[in-house]
């Protein structure tokens, strides 16, 4: 089967969305509902042509599904909000850079990433209870995601997509590259982790083929 440039830009689209909301939390019961149909959905639509990044959302939605919510709730509260454990799982940049590298480095990728949603126009929102910060890995992955939607937009107008794919690559190596591996290390090595050792170690997977991906283009 052929697989145009749009197909795998739909695809890339559809995966940063998909963690994204994995890494919101859901503690509305309806929210969490909406989250497995997504998971549902994108499995059915586009499994096919996933097939070359390796990601599995069948495994995300198994371990899902064989949890209870509270299992969820506990497992998410417990690794990244309470701030509590061996390591700080915080997913935040700005916050495991300050307790790892200092207050300096910390500020400058906050305000880096603040100036790359400012090139976009964008601001931050309060949705449902949970508000994730601007450099919450949530809010990374959906600029990502927002910005192979912008791409695919220039695509299929015929537009130079030249600048947007280089905003990928910049904002991905600073922002993605720089720090989501190593923290992913930490929370599958975490006892606490069951549900998201299984989601962190998709995301490794995923983050792995947009590095090769991104650096052939």
């Amino acid at each position: 089967m052929s697989v145009s440039i749009l197909d795998v830009l739909n695809v890339r689209h559809s995966i940063y969305d998909m963690f994204s909301d994995l890494f919101l939390y859901k503690f509305d019961p309806e929210e969490y509902h909406q989250l497995m149909d997504k998971l549902k959905s994108i499995e059915e639509r586009l499994g096919t042509y996933m097939e070359e990044t390796g990601i599995k959302v069948g495994e995300i939605r198994a371990v899902f599904e064989q949890a209870k919510r509270s299992d969820y709730l506990t497992e998410y509260s417990s690794l990244f909000i309470s701030g509590v454990g061996i390591k700080p799982l915080v997913p935040v940049e700005s916050k495991r850079l300050f307790s790892l590298m200092g207050d300096r480095v910390a500020t400058f990728k906050y305000n880096d990433v603040v100036r790359f949603y400012r090139s976009r126009n964008l601001v931050p929102k309060i949705s449902s209870q949970f508000s994730p910060e601007p450099d919450h890995i949530s809010s990374l992955l959906a600029f990502m995601s927002l910005l192979v939607e912008e791409e695919f937009d220039h695509r299929r107008k015929g537009l130079d997509a030249f600048k947007v794919v280089q905003d990928q690559k910049n904002f991905a190596i600073t922002h993605l590259f720089s720090w989501i591996p190593d923290w992913i290390n930490d929370v599958i090595h975490d006892p606490r982790s069951n549900i998201f050792k299984v989601v962190c170690s998709q995301l490794g997977d995923w983050l792995k083929f947009e590095r090769d991906f991104l650096g052939e283009r």
